[in-house]
């Protein structure tokens, strides 16, 4: 028995950990990890695991870390508040800094309804009975939104549209990264569709002058046909070439499938919808998943995060 005084008592600490093996091996009739026959070995650690198996086969070990645990009687306690007080900082700050972004949130997914309408142009006549809708597609660029008044004319085997603006009478810009739907009524079907012309007066101030146009897509409303008018260049006097009108022939299959279209489209999308905190500020158009559960799915990672590295660092 040995004594000890009451000085040494109090300096001696204990360090208690628990750790479990086992020991599997990938059992190919039943496509599964499976036990029977593997055993550990006493003299295993916690930095190596020795199987002992009578039988040759693929296995590996598997070591259990267990999660710390949070001892709620004491958490709150004076002592660990004050240590812990970052912590508490940071949690009250993204509560509150959660409450802020969705009440903007929630006013963004209320204008998105409105951007997301194909709203009919305004020099549409009544007499009109053929219908198209049409969705002008901005580049996600510096400076790629207009405010400068746009014109166009469509063009099909059969006829054309002649100058039409395109204009609903509400929505006067077209920022960057949007797409805009709009009805086009004529008077008849226009045929098969060769080629867009399309351009604007420069009319716009400072930076909303010039437009980076990405590609416009046309729908024939009775017959549900899609065309594709790719461009992915400037309209601008001060980018690119200078030029303000440009004109675009349809997009044939080959322009469809080739790399270039098919990496930005696909680049688009990934961003814009796939990106979970991206999409916050550039959600695309016809989602169902509104701005508001994007921000509370993103506020339910960040803390999951967090609790997750209080269990295991």
């Amino acid at each position: 028995r040995l004594f000890l005084g009451e000085e040494t008592k109090r300096n001696i600490t204990y360090n208690f950990g628990s750790y479990a093996h086992k020991c599997q091996y990938w059992n190919k009739a039943e496509q599964a990890w499976a036990s029977d026959g593997c055993k550990v070995a006493a003299n295993s650690n916690p930095l190596r695991t020795l199987c002992l198996c009578d039988h040759l086969t693929s296995f590996g070990g598997d070591m259990v870390v267990p999660p710390n645990t949070i001892n709620f009687a004491t958490v709150f306690s004076l002592d660990n508040f004050m240590e812990a007080l970052p912590v508490f900082f940071t949690v009250v700050f993204s509560l509150i800094l959660y409450i802020v972004v969705l009440i903007w949130a929630r006013k963004e997914d209320k204008k998105d309804l409105i951007k997301w309408g194909a709203a009919p142009l305004e020099d549409n006549l009544p007499t009109d009975t053929y219908h198209y809708q049409v969705s002008v597609y901005t580049k996600v660029k510096k400076k790629a939104g207009t405010k400068s008044k746009i014109s166009f004319i469509l063009s099909g085997d059969e006829s054309d549209t002649g100058v039409r603006r395109l204009y609903d009478g509400k929505r006067k810009e077209f920022p960057s990264g949007s797409i805009y739907n709009f009805v086009l009524s004529v008077e008849d079907c226009l045929g098969p569709l060769t080629y867009l012309r399309i351009w604007h007066d420069n009319s716009g101030k400072g930076k909303n002058k010039g437009w980076y146009l990405d590609q416009v897509q046309l729908t024939d409303l009775q017959t549900g046909q899609k065309s594709y008018f790719l461009l992915d260049k400037w309209l601008a006097v001060e980018e690119g070439d200078g030029q303000v009108e440009r004109i675009i022939p349809v997009a044939t299959s080959h322009d469809l499938s080739a790399f270039k279209h098919l990496f930005n489209s696909s680049f688009r999308k990934k961003l814009t919808n796939d990106h979970m905190w991206v999409s916050i500020v550039s959600r695309p158009t016809r989602s169902s998943f509104t701005r508001v559960q994007r921000v509370s799915c993103c506020v339910s990672l960040l803390f999951l995060t967090m609790i997750t590295n209080c269990m295991f660092f």
